[in-house]
């Protein structure tokens, strides 16, 4: 592991209060616009770097109308279902409703895994374990690497968003 990636990494378990190093992390984001074209994405880091062979975009097919939140839970079920390595801490893009949605999933499949969110306009992290978000210094390595995934996770599901657009928009 990389001087910078575990500077990052030891960090984020002090922040979050971690048991250990997550070696592996998922972060999730939807994109839609008022609810069409609807995607999500999952993009994994392993020892603090991206893990592209990990990379999944996920369309989206309950809903149709703007509501974050369940395709979020919508993703995490997917995921869930595939035998896939599970994570050491899932991060996802956005603030308490998100979180709650990864809460709500994890509790009815019966998985522990550390999660928080990361609300884009404050740049706050929320958790489970703590009622007020934590707000960390933007040289904060911890915060660095959080910022990190959620921009990856952004830009892999506005990639797939746009993509599905055209095809839309073509037919």
């Amino acid at each position: 592991m990389e001087d910078l990636a575990r500077e990052r990494l030891e960090q984020l378990v002090n922040v979050l209060n971690l048991k250990k190093i997550p070696y592996r992390i998922e972060c999730y984001d939807i994109s839609n616009i008022q609810g069409k074209a609807a995607t999500g994405s999952l993009v994994v880091f392993e020892a603090g770097l991206p893990a592209k062979d990990w990379y999944r975009r996920f369309r989206i097919r309950t809903k149709t109308t703007p509501d974050d939140v369940a395709m979020m839970k919508e993703v995490l079920l997917r995921r869930f279902k595939n035998d896939w390595p599970p994570p050491d801490l899932i991060i996802v893009d956005g603030g308490k409703g998100q979180l709650g949605a990864v809460s709500e999933v994890l509790s009815k499949l019966k998985i522990k895994i550390p999660h928080a969110a990361l609300a884009k306009r404050m740049e706050e992290i929320y958790t489970s374990e703590k009622s007020q978000p934590i707000r960390l210094d933007k040289s904060s390595p911890a915060l660095q690497i959080v910022q990190s995934l959620r921009d990856e996770a952004h830009r892999f599901a506005i990639s797939y968003h746009r993509k599905l657009l055209e095809k839309i928009l073509l037919t």
